[in-house]
Protein backbone atom coordinates (compact mmCIF):
# COMPACT_ATOMS: atom_id res chain seq x y z
CA UNK A 1 0.00 0.00 0.00
CA UNK A 2 1.05 3.48 -0.68
CA UNK A 3 1.70 5.82 2.18
CA UNK A 4 -0.96 8.57 1.97
CA UNK A 5 1.40 11.06 3.58
CA UNK A 6 4.33 10.19 1.44
CA UNK A 7 7.67 11.12 2.90
CA UNK A 8 6.08 13.59 5.38
CA UNK A 9 5.15 10.80 7.85
CA UNK A 10 8.45 11.30 9.66
CA UNK A 11 7.32 14.76 10.83
CA UNK A 12 4.89 13.21 13.33
CA UNK A 13 7.31 10.64 14.73
CA UNK A 14 9.82 13.00 16.35
CA UNK A 15 9.90 13.41 20.13
CA UNK A 16 9.40 16.78 21.67
CA UNK A 17 12.58 18.19 23.17
CA UNK A 18 12.25 19.27 26.82
CA UNK A 19 11.89 22.99 27.27
CA UNK A 20 13.87 24.67 30.07
CA UNK A 21 10.81 26.70 31.05
CA UNK A 22 8.85 23.53 31.88
CA UNK A 23 10.93 23.11 35.05
CA UNK A 24 10.34 26.70 36.10
CA UNK A 25 6.53 26.62 36.12
CA UNK A 26 6.15 24.43 39.26
CA UNK A 27 8.59 26.66 41.13
CA UNK A 28 6.64 29.77 40.15
CA UNK A 29 3.42 28.11 41.32
CA UNK A 30 4.93 27.29 44.71
CA UNK A 31 6.26 30.83 45.15
CA UNK A 32 2.81 32.29 44.46
CA UNK A 33 1.17 29.80 46.83
CA UNK A 34 3.62 30.73 49.60
CA UNK A 35 3.10 34.42 48.94
CA UNK A 36 -0.67 33.99 49.14
CA UNK A 37 -0.37 31.92 52.33
CA UNK A 38 1.74 34.50 54.14
CA UNK A 39 -0.49 37.36 53.01
CA UNK A 40 -3.55 35.62 54.43
CA UNK A 41 -1.95 34.07 57.52
CA UNK A 42 0.10 37.09 58.54
CA UNK A 43 -1.35 39.57 60.97
CA UNK A 44 -1.40 43.19 60.01
CA UNK A 45 -2.09 46.02 62.39
CA UNK A 46 -2.07 49.71 61.85
CA UNK A 47 0.73 51.70 63.38
CA UNK A 48 -0.36 53.61 66.45
CA UNK A 49 -0.05 57.36 66.61
CA UNK A 50 1.79 57.32 69.95
CA UNK A 51 4.57 54.98 70.96
CA UNK A 52 3.14 53.06 73.91
CA UNK A 53 4.67 50.06 75.67
CA UNK A 54 2.00 48.67 78.01
CA UNK A 55 2.87 47.28 81.44
CA UNK A 56 3.31 43.56 82.07
CA UNK A 57 0.70 41.50 83.91
CA UNK A 58 1.12 38.30 85.92
CA UNK A 59 -2.19 36.90 84.72
CA UNK A 60 -5.27 37.90 82.81
CA UNK A 61 -7.47 37.03 79.91
CA UNK A 62 -7.70 37.97 76.28
CA UNK A 63 -9.34 41.31 75.56
CA UNK A 64 -11.99 41.51 72.86
CA UNK A 65 -10.98 43.46 69.78
CA UNK A 66 -13.93 45.78 69.91
CA UNK A 67 -14.42 49.26 71.21
CA UNK A 68 -12.33 52.41 71.00
CA UNK A 69 -8.76 52.51 72.28
CA UNK A 70 -7.35 55.52 74.13
CA UNK A 71 -3.55 55.73 74.03
CA UNK A 72 -1.54 57.52 76.73
CA UNK A 73 2.20 57.88 76.27
CA UNK A 74 4.76 58.39 79.03
CA UNK A 75 4.43 62.19 78.81
CA UNK A 76 0.65 62.01 79.31
CA UNK A 77 -0.27 62.81 75.70
CA UNK A 78 -3.56 61.14 74.72
CA UNK A 79 -4.65 59.93 71.33
CA UNK A 80 -7.65 58.16 69.91
CA UNK A 81 -7.64 56.78 66.40
CA UNK A 82 -5.29 58.95 64.38
CA UNK A 83 -5.68 62.16 66.41
CA UNK A 84 -3.95 63.59 69.46
CA UNK A 85 -6.62 64.83 71.83
CA UNK A 86 -6.93 66.36 75.28
CA UNK A 87 -8.82 64.57 78.08
CA UNK A 88 -12.05 66.55 77.71
CA UNK A 89 -12.27 65.89 73.97
CA UNK A 90 -11.59 62.15 74.51
CA UNK A 91 -14.41 61.94 77.05
CA UNK A 92 -16.82 63.90 74.82
CA UNK A 93 -16.13 61.67 71.81
CA UNK A 94 -16.44 58.48 73.82
CA UNK A 95 -19.71 59.70 75.34
CA UNK A 96 -21.01 60.47 71.84
CA UNK A 97 -19.94 57.01 70.63
CA UNK A 98 -21.62 55.29 73.53
CA UNK A 99 -24.95 57.06 73.31
CA UNK A 100 -27.39 54.89 75.25
CA UNK A 101 -25.42 51.67 74.81
CA UNK A 102 -22.65 50.48 77.09
CA UNK A 103 -19.44 50.78 75.12
CA UNK A 104 -16.24 49.13 76.35
CA UNK A 105 -13.33 51.58 76.28
CA UNK A 106 -9.81 50.20 76.24
CA UNK A 107 -7.07 52.34 77.77
CA UNK A 108 -3.53 51.56 76.66
CA UNK A 109 -1.08 53.51 78.78
CA UNK A 110 2.68 53.31 78.64
CA UNK A 111 4.33 51.46 81.52
CA UNK A 112 6.20 54.66 82.45
CA UNK A 113 3.07 56.85 82.45
CA UNK A 114 2.46 58.51 85.78
CA UNK A 115 -0.81 57.80 87.57
CA UNK A 116 -1.65 61.51 87.55
CA UNK A 117 -2.39 61.19 83.81
CA UNK A 118 -4.47 57.99 83.96
CA UNK A 119 -6.67 58.46 87.05
CA UNK A 120 -8.27 61.77 85.94
CA UNK A 121 -9.23 60.13 82.64
CA UNK A 122 -10.80 57.16 84.44
CA UNK A 123 -12.71 59.50 86.78
CA UNK A 124 -13.93 61.65 83.85
CA UNK A 125 -15.11 58.51 82.02
CA UNK A 126 -16.99 57.33 85.12
CA UNK A 127 -18.57 60.78 85.55
CA UNK A 128 -19.68 60.63 81.89
CA UNK A 129 -21.42 57.29 82.53
CA UNK A 130 -18.82 55.12 80.82
CA UNK A 131 -18.17 52.35 83.31
CA UNK A 132 -16.81 49.57 81.10
CA UNK A 133 -13.13 50.48 80.97
CA UNK A 134 -10.40 47.92 80.29
CA UNK A 135 -6.74 48.62 80.95
CA UNK A 136 -4.46 46.94 78.44
CA UNK A 137 -1.39 45.07 79.66
CA UNK A 138 0.80 42.41 78.07
CA UNK A 139 1.33 38.99 79.58
CA UNK A 140 4.72 38.52 81.23
CA UNK A 141 6.88 35.99 79.43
Amino acid sequence: MNDPFGSNADLFDHKREPDRNDRLIPMINIVFLLLTFFMIAGTFHAAELLEVEPPEAESGGKLPDEGPVVLIDRAGTMAMGDERLDRETVVQRLKAMAGDSAVAVRVKADRATEVRFVLPLLKALADAGITRVQLIAVRRK
